[in-house]
């Protein structure tokens, strides 16, 4: 939400020394200001303006944004921005927030219902003002989080384990060796005991290990081969560390280094993989012949994006000499990396709106399916045929609700486990055709857990299914849980 913040030059320049005086201030960010004629503002006497919300904002130009609303707890905020006024009445829903901004210029956010097709979905319009004078306008949409309809905790999944973190907030997993290692973003990463997973023991007895990221650093997705673990970086690139002692991790060095922020790995044989969309939205590539001393052999812009645009690479996976890039509102792309030194982009498949954050691959019969995960309001699951990168064209899809979004997902055999935020675990089918049915679920995200309301994104956050009959997922507020099918 750094729109919200950042004023435009035209309208900083007659604030600033202008000497205005108070008298002759406007007032764009009163109720009574918005024109909400066309509204049916009757409806919103049943909203029910409690728990969480999440949010989407529509600043009119194209632009989307997502959001949160905390009415609940002693700092409730509305996108991410303190809620210091709330009317709700008949007639009436209102939510304010008054602050200061760096410039000094006092600033007064408006968000207004305009209508609710439920006690728990609004539309309105908002309105930021600038020593009163209105310097920025949308609409948004919003939804309370809840457990969908008819749902129960569980359908055909059980939880067999779940440990809490000591810090920071579950980001992604991994598992290798009869060991989980859960990286959590500012709160570093851990190591725990997973070799009997459906053993009763103390939680306690299963932490083996924990790491601490340098001041300012954000730790996201991890990846272990062998001895060797890496991890993305919001900082450095990816951290390279010994981990033939799961108990005692060595570190062994930081590459490409400072400057480059890595969000997501996959290694294919001798090279690794890395998705870092900033500062130069591009894929590293990296030799690990050596896995512990990774060498850069290409920094690979994908043919055709704009990183101006918003395209960025924020998801890779690497299958058979082929790279899939999520590349956000480029969608997916393919590319050959038979020679990985030399990649070269065969095809994509893009979608208006497009969010594209994560995919996984498979072959089913002849066809190769790509599954494709948005991440933002109104997006979905798609089944991509990437069989002929040329020509990719959709076989599938599954969606669930337009406030939440997926995360992660894993592939095995003909189940795929999907990391859906708010909506917790899925498990679905997958049919050779590349039709899709949900045969199991399990709802993690509860309100009243620690740390809700912080962000859009939270949930179930990553996943592995590594094939020895468990389930293994990071959730933001409850840590490392690890499920198992039921027949």
């Amino acid at each position: 939400m750094k729109r919200f913040l950042a004023l435009s030059l035209s309208t900083l320049l007659p604030l600033v020394g202008c000497g205005k005086n108070e008298n002759t201030l406007r007032r764009d960010c009163e109720l009574e200001e918005l024109d909400l004629s066309a509204c049916d503002t009757a409806s919103l006497g049943a909203v029910q303006a409690e728990g969480i919300w999440n949010m989407d904002f529509d600043f009119g130009d194209g632009e989307h944004s997502p959001g949160v609303i905390q009415f609940q707890g002693t700092s409730p905020h509305v996108a991410g921005l303190p809620l210091t006024g709330k009317r709700v009445e008949p007639g009436v829903l209102l939510m304010t927030s008054e602050l200061t901004n760096a410039n000094g210029v006092p600033l007064r956010y408006l968000f207004a219902g305009c209508r609710a097709s439920s006690p728990t979905k609004v539309s309105g319009v908002f309105r930021r003002c600038a020593n009163g004078t209105a310097d920025l306008n949308g609409t948004f949409e919003a939804a309370r989080l809840t457990r969908r309809e008819g749902e129960a905790e569980a359908s055909q999944v059980e939880l067999v384990l779940e440990l809490p973190l000591p810090s920071g907030s579950a980001r992604d997993v991994f598992v290798s060796g009869g060991y989980a290692y859960v990286s959590a973003y500012e709160g570093g990463l851990h190591i725990f005991d997973v070799s009997t997973p459906a053993e009763p023991r103390p939680g306690s007895s299963r932490l083996v290990a924990s790491l601490k990221p340098s001041a300012g650093d954000v730790w996201n997705e991890v990846w272990v081969q062998g001895a060797t673990m890496y991890v993305a970086s919001s900082t450095k690139g990816v951290l390279v560390y010994d981990v033939s002692k799961p108990s005692e991790p060595l570190y062994k060095k930081t590459v490409p280094g400072t400057g480059v922020d890595a969000r997501a790995l996959s290694l294919d044989g001798n090279w690794l993989y890395v998705a870092a969309p900033y500062p130069n939205a591009e894929v590293l590539i990296f030799d690990v012949t050596k896995p512990q001393e990774p060498s850069l052999s290409k920094r690979y812009f994908v043919e055709n994006t704009r990183p101006d645009a918003g395209e960025r690479p924020y998801g890779v996976q690497a299958r058979n000499g082929r790279l899939y890039v999520s590349h956000w509102s480029y969608g997916l792309a393919v590319s050959d990396v038979a020679n990985p030194a030399q990649p070269k982009r065969l095809g994509s498949f893009t979608y208006t709106g497009a969010s594209s954050r994560t995919a996984v691959v498979g072959t089913f019969g002849s066809r190769t399916l790509a599954f494709e995960g948005g991440q933002a309001w109104n997006s979905y699951l798609r089944v991509l045929d990437v069989t002929s990168p040329e020509n990719i064209t959709q076989a599938g899809e599954f969606k669930l609700r337009p406030e939440i979004s997926v995360q992660a997902m894993a592939l095995s055999g003909e189940r795929l486990y999907v990391a859906y935020y708010q909506d917790g675990l899925r498990v679905l089918q997958v049919s050779p055709s590349g039709a899709l049915e949900q045969v199991g679920y399990y709802n993690t995200w509860r309100e009243a857990d620690t740390g809700r309301g912080a962000s859009f994104y939270e949930g179930l956050s990553g996943i592995k299914a590594p094939g020895d009959g468990f389930i293994y997922a990071s959730e933001t507020s409850r840590g490392l849980l690890v499920f198992r099918e039921q027949p």
